[in-house]
């Protein structure tokens, strides 16, 4: 009898060799006897056999990748049907349908920095600054998804949200484990073009909105009534020999977007005038496998993912700058089935950034003149931000072994264990010194020497022949580079006991970054019911300890790069004043963790699983901001120190309820040809956020000692509030696919019934409780919102391998009017019925 040969599989997959006989049995078995089967696939027959999942992961195959609304075919678009993921409220904001970077996304209620980015097991995360959204002269946005891979590039999107393996460390979320495709046995590829514009868009705001005329007039990023995205793809892959392989790959996603860089007050013909805003992000990519043997494979990929953001700066004339994320990455992978088992080895290397390079390395602020006549306000300014590199180059190392299965009399093991090793290396260069001044510090003049930048000849409005400064600010050119390692251990057993599954693990992570070890206790319990596999009953008791960000050690040197040049008038030298003292001190924290209780009860009825989750998360020393003066540390010597500067602590916490329902048929629905899958999730979800999750801003001295509040008429510590963002209470999502061959089409349908938008805020007033005047908070609900987006795939085959296709993406079709975002005056609403159209050809 002749065996089957199959891929080796990636972690957490265990290993069959399936005889042709033994798979032809199979298939005809009731479906509860194929549970633990991830995938099966007919033609190039492919089975993989999943470990145990505990209830606590979700999986989008290629199938569904293929079928589903694109978007822009970023990762986290494509995790809108599941029920542990929220996005921020203003994702799809109507006026920012240009924008083309990933979603950031919130698993189990905790900040979207903190959860674990995965490509083909290796980490992706970038951890300079994630939460950061600040351009100016030390600061970038950043992203915690380090690299933008396009969603055609993956075999699969695997979510792990609770009772996560304890391979699997570096966060309090959860974990989003992107696989990239092998490349296919036969020589083929695939070339296509995708499009959406604003002419294809509705666009839904608020008639009272006080700031309509700046949308209107596409001022600043903010606001894009007119855009162009093109999205171009291309493929070849196949197998060189009978064991070797390859897949190449390119896509560029592009977003232009006109816009308006001074305020409309300003009104001159430079204000008036609209500038292209050019987004860009690419994807090169190259994966070779070579199957040395039936027992040994080695893969390797490198990648290159460059984004950049081209623009201008507001308010200020030679302000063009260019923002760069993204970066690159090589990973090489050996697999070896030896005789104790499954031995999977992994080296990875990474370089990712958030730089910026700018026409100017000043900003120069002026009275209008007739030589600085761009402005019609009381400042003309100039010039850009200066140019900045930040890095971070990763080499990791990992190595897992799926050890094969023991027997302890009626116990049976399979042990994983596992070792990881990184070091980091991390920097912000500022390459060359940035000049700024201040208003204020503007004189009247006549004359300017030649070589004098900080002098300019021209009346001015206030009547003056000509105006120097007599004071500027220098950031330094400088660089601060600073390097991290870690470790991390990890153990833990499958065990079977009769109906009863049981997979106690410990995970040890350490580092010399925050000089911390932490001991992470991982178990989950399975029991089957009945024994055949129909009904259980699922737990999980776990911790999960957080990522540590660079940014809190970086600040610290930054703030002390200031220094002050000052003449007493214009034909005086500058004279160099004391250096600025530090405005932000680092110091070692405890790392942020979550601790996890989950229960779930899974049935499989009429040939459906119904499963019931709960979910319970306990998240303590979150990462806050505070001035130093607000947390008992104030500053002994304001010299070096200043008075109000800023640090870091443990002063966060947040406690979140998720209760989940998903429907799942395992067999598609039959009408004449065409077949329909579904995939029904509801869930109902409890936040409750300190408010002082958020490393990006300062928090209130009221704030710092958790007071008691009124909340919507009840008296609650600060602490108790509802979160106000990534936090809808409840959602429906239904996904169905219907296939016609026949017709050679595909229909697609992501139905999501949403709880309506909460904004919640103060009111400004006190009201008296026991005799004490708390501060008021108030909730203001917006209606329940339903949207439809849908998918319609059709190809015209012209031979068996080659054939046209044509996608069209309508997303919110019944251009629902969804309040997202909401001020004292005004509603943000998300963007209206938007089309997307791509043509390909494959081969």
């Amino acid at each position: 009898m002749s065996w089957m040969e199959f891929p080796v599989p990636r972690r957490h997959s265990a290993v069959f060799a399936v005889p042709p006989l033994a798979l032809s049995l199979c298939l005809v078995l009731p479906a509860t006897a194929a549970d633990d089967a991830a995938s099966l696939k007919l033609g190039d027959v492919l089975v993989k056999g999943q470990r145990k999942n505990y209830e606590g992961s979700r999986e989008v195959d290629r199938e569904q990748i293929e079928k589903m609304p694109a978007g822009n075919g970023d990762i986290t678009s494509l995790l809108r049907t599941n029920p542990a993921v929220q996005f921020d409220n203003s994702q799809l904001n109507s006026k920012t349908p240009g924008e083309i970077s990933p979603a950031n996304i919130s698993i189990n209620g905790q900040p979207h920095w903190q959860n674990l980015f995965t490509l083909d097991g290796m980490g992706m995360n970038n951890d300079l600054d994630p939460g950061n959204t600040a351009n100016n002269a030390s600061e970038l946005p950043g992203r915690s998804q380090g690299l933008a891979i396009d969603t055609d590039l993956l075999d699969s999107i695997i979510v792990h949200d609770s009772n996560v393996p304890a391979s699997f460390g570096g966060f309090n979320g959860g974990v989003v484990d992107a696989r990239t495709r092998d490349p296919k046995r036969e020589l083929s590829g695939k070339l296509s073009v995708q499009m959406s514009r604003s002419e294809w868009t509705e666009y839904h705001l608020d008639e009272n909105d006080p700031d309509l005329d700046e949308f209107e007039a596409a001022l600043g990023t903010g606001n894009q009534p007119e855009f162009d995205k093109l999205i171009t793809r291309a493929t070849l892959e196949g197998y060189l020999t009978d064991n070797f392989g390859l897949l190449g790959s390119f896509s560029r996603k592009q977003s232009t977007i006109p816009t308006r860089t001074f305020g409309l007050t300003h009104d001159t013909p430079e204000a008036n005038q609209q500038q292209d805003r050019e987004l860009q992000i690419d994807n090169y990519f190259l994966k070779a496998v070579w199957d040395i043997n039936p027992d040994l494979r080695l893969s390797g990929s490198l990648t290159h993912a460059p984004e950049e953001d081209r623009g201008f700066g507001s308010n200020a004339v030679n302000s063009y700058r260019v923002t760069r994320a993204g970066g690159e990455a090589f990973q090489l992978t050996l697999d070896w089935k030896s005789p104790i088992g499954l031995i999977s080895q992994k080296l990875g290397w990474s370089d990712q950034q958030n730089s910026r390079d700018s026409d100017a390395d000043y900003m120069r602020v002026w009275r209008p003149s007739e030589s600085k006549n761009w402005s019609s306000n009381n400042i003309a300014s100039e010039g850009g931000m200066g140019d900045i590199e930040q890095t971070q180059q990763s080499l990791a190392y990992q190595a897992d072994i799926h050890w094969n299965t023991v027997h302890t009399g009626p116990l049976s093991h399979r042990l994983q264990t596992g070792i990881a090793l990184e070091h980091n290396t991390v920097g912000f260069e500022r390459l060359s010194p940035f000049y700024s001044n201040s208003f204020v510090h503007l004189q009247p003049t006549d004359q300017c020497a030649a070589d004098d930048p900080w002098c300019s000849v021209g009346d001015t409005i206030t009547g003056w022949p000509g105006q120097y400064m007599t004071q500027y600010s220098m950031l330094e050119a400088g660089e601060v580079e600073f390097s991290t390692r870690q470790w991390a251990l990890y153990l833990q057993d499958d065990m079977q006991y009769k109906r009863l599954s049981l997979r106690p693990g410990m995970r040890i992570d350490s580092d010399n970054y925050m000089d911390q070890t932490t001991v992470s206790p991982r178990f989950a319990a399975e029991l089957d019911v009945l024994g055949n596999g129909n009904t259980l009953v699922t737990a999980g008791a776990n911790r999960y300890y957080g990522r540590n960000l660079y940014t809190y050690r970086l600040r610290e040197s930054l703030e002390q790069m200031e220094v002050s040049y000052s003449r007493e008038d214009q034909d005086a030298p500058w004279v160099a004043g004391e250096r600025a003292p530090a405005g932000s001190r680092f110091s070692q924290l405890d790392i942020p963790y979550n601790d996890e209780l989950s229960l779930a009860l899974s049935h499989i009825r009429w040939s459906t699983r119904f499963t019931l989750k709960y979910v319970e998360r306990k998240a303590r020393d979150q990462v806050s901001r505070a001035w130093g003066s607000q947390i008992g540390q104030p500053s002994e010597d304001p010299d070096q120190l200043k008075s109000n500067y800023y640090t870091y602590y443990n002063g966060g916490q947040s406690d979140s309820e998720i209760w989940s329902l998903t429907i799942s048929p395992m067999l598609p629905l039959h009408l004449g040809s065409s077949w329909t899958t579904f995939d029904l999730a509801l869930d109902w979800s409890d936040i409750n956020s300190s408010g002082l999750n958020d490393y990006t801003s300062s928090i209130g001295m009221l704030w710092v000692d958790d007071p008691l509040i009124i909340y919507d008429g009840s008296a609650m510590r600060y602490s108790e509030r509802p979160a106000d963002n990534y936090n809808r209470p409840w959602t429906v999502r239904l996904a169905t696919t219907t296939v016609i061959p026949e017709w050679n089409l595909s229909w697609t349908n992501f139905f999501r019934h949403r709880s309506g938008y909460r904004r919640v805020a103060q009111t400004g007033q006190f009201v008296e409780y026991q005799g004490e005047q708390l501060r008021e908070w108030m909730e203001q609900d917006y209606g329940s919102t339903l949207t439809w987006d849908t998918r319609i795939s059709w190809e015209k085959p012209f031979t068996r391998k080659q054939a046209a296709f044509v996608n069209l993406d309508v997303t919110n079709l019944l251009n629902k009017r969804i309040a997202s975002t909401a001020h004292k005056n005004s509603t943000g609403y998300e963007v209206g019925r938007q089309f997307m159209v791509e043509v390909g050809y494959r081969f």
